[in-house]
């Protein structure tokens, strides 16, 4: 009988500090990405599972050792100085950090520093260390350079996304749109709200996103990206919306190049109406629903027995501008709950 009563204290003692130990675990870190990346910058975008502050540690490579404190850390960064963007991406567990006053061409070691708001446990990810090397340089000039006469002058216009299809009445202060364009070395990033507006009143939200097309940099040479407009540069737009995944994807291309460095909204994705182009995450046949029926439509496409699916940048999971059949397992994965999108 006291050995019973004795295992059964043992047992109430490991649950219980199980428990406290669970309760005091750091946020749960996901689908860090680096965006706008630039030579003498970089942000990175990330999910936390609840409320949370947000910070990064730079190292040197390539030993990851020696930790650098001379660089510039920004969390939730803005064009506006709209404090509210910041306040609702901390709550909706959307973190996103600048970094800058960084050299060319250089790489550099990252984590993610997570710091929850109800238990202030921090979490620092990933382990071992993100790699992230900066652009080779920036050719921007409206003409060819007495110094340089290899610089090439262009402008981009900036893009203005609408989200069509946010949750009706929701308060997108703090979602971000994440725009990746086929050539370029990296995405970018902004706030829903951030320096645009359709009603006037920055403190009320917004379905409108401003991306500004002149961060991107080339995928092969590392420079900046003139975009030619001409219809074969497609965009893969995702709006970060919470920790549970995004509210929105698009599928555009890049609108003609004005050279006015103008706002512009991106042309419909081919072949389609402007609304088919938008849609939830995996949604692929564009029903509202996310279901095995969705990589079904995917693995047809890819096995030619049926045309492309009705919205095929939603069966884009892999966010790699293609639908293949990583995109079906990753929609079946997610449907049987054995992985969370992206």
């Amino acid at each position: 009988m006291k050995l019973r009563c004795l295992l059964a204290a043992v047992l109430t003692f490991f649950a219980a500090a199980g428990t406290g130990a669970a309760f005091a675990a750091g946020p749960v870190v996901r689908f860090i990405t680096a965006t706008d990346i630039t030579p003498l910058s970089f942000r990175l975008v990330w999910l936390s599972n609840g409320p949370a502050t947000a910070t990064l540690r730079l190292y040197e490579a390539p030993s990851c050792a020696n930790e650098i404190f001379t660089a510039d850390i920004v969390p939730f960064p803005t064009i506006s100085g709209n404090t509210s963007i910041a306040g609702g991406a901390q709550q909706l567990g959307v973190m996103s950090v600048l970094a800058k006053g960084l050299s060319p061409d250089t790489e550099y070691c990252v984590q993610t520093v997570t710091t929850s708001l109800f238990s202030s446990q921090t979490t620092t990810s990933p382990d071992p260390a993100l790699r992230i090397r900066t652009e080779r340089r920036t050719t921007r000039s409206r003409a060819a350079s007495v110094s340089d006469p290899n610089e090439v002058g262009f402008s981009n216009d900036l893009a203005r996304f609408e989200i069509t299809r946010s949750v009706q009445g929701a308060d997108t202060r703090g979602a971000v749109l994440l725009v990746k364009v086929r050539g370029a070395s990296a995405p970018l990033g902004a706030f829903v709200g951030d320096a645009i507006d359709d009603d006037g009143d920055p403190t009320t939200h917004t379905t409108l996103a401003l991306v500004d097309l002149n961060n991107l940099y080339g995928a092969a040479s590392h420079e900046s990206l003139d975009l030619l407009g001409d219809g074969t540069e497609d965009i893969a737009a995702w709006v970060l919306g919470g920790p549970e995944g995004f509210i929105t994807v698009h599928g555009r291309i890049v609108a003609p190049d004005l050279g006015l460095n103008v706002l512009v909204p991106p042309n419909p994705c081919r072949n389609a109406g402007l609304t088919m182009c938008d849609g939830r995450l995996g949604d692929a046949n564009g029903d509202g629903v996310l279901t095995e029926a969705d990589a079904e439509a995917v693995r047809d496409f890819v096995l030619g027995l049926s045309p492309a699916p009705p919205c095929a940048v939603c069966g884009d999971t892999t966010w790699d501008l293609s639908d293949d059949m990583k995109d079906a397992l990753m929609i079946v994965q997610t449907v049987t709950g054995l992985r969370l999108l992206p």
